[in-house]
This record gives C-alpha cells, sequence and structure tokens, in this order.
C-alpha cells in the first residue's frame, strides 16, 4: 500500500508534467529543469533523471491541465 503522503507527491508530480506538456506558462516547461522538479521527485521516491528520460509530453498533453 502507497502512503498518502507518496501519493500525494507523485500526484504533485504528474501535474507539473502535464502542465510542462502544456506549456501554456513560460516557468511550465522551466520547471523540468528546477530544484523544485528534483525536490519533487526525491519527496515521490524517483529519480529525476528516469524520469526526463521517460516523460514524454505528448502522453502528458491530452491530460487536463491542473490548476
Amino acid at each position: 500500500m502507497v502512503n498518502p503522503e507518496l501519493h500525494l507527491w507523485r500526484a504533485v508530480l504528474v501535474a507539473g508534467l502535464t502542465d510542462a506538456a502544456k506549456g501554456a506558462e513560460p516557468q511550465d516547461a522551466a520547471w523540468l529543469r528546477s530544484r523544485d522538479f528534483v525536490q519533487v521527485c526525491h519527496l515521490a521516491q524517483v529519480e529525476p533523471q528516469a524520469v526526463l528520460r521517460a516523460y514524454r509530453p505528448e502522453r502528458f498533453a491530452r491530460l487536463p491541465k491542473v490548476a
């Protein structure tokens, strides 16, 4: 079972990846190169470089933008 805090940080990561794929705001894509991105990855217990290697914006672009 995934603990609630881990589940929350993974949702934050998905929301950030979705926003970066949509790119509505200039800071959306820049987030992927930020310390905040690295911190969220660590809190979500995933490796930031692995996330970036696997990230395919077109897959996330179809998801609704999170407010």
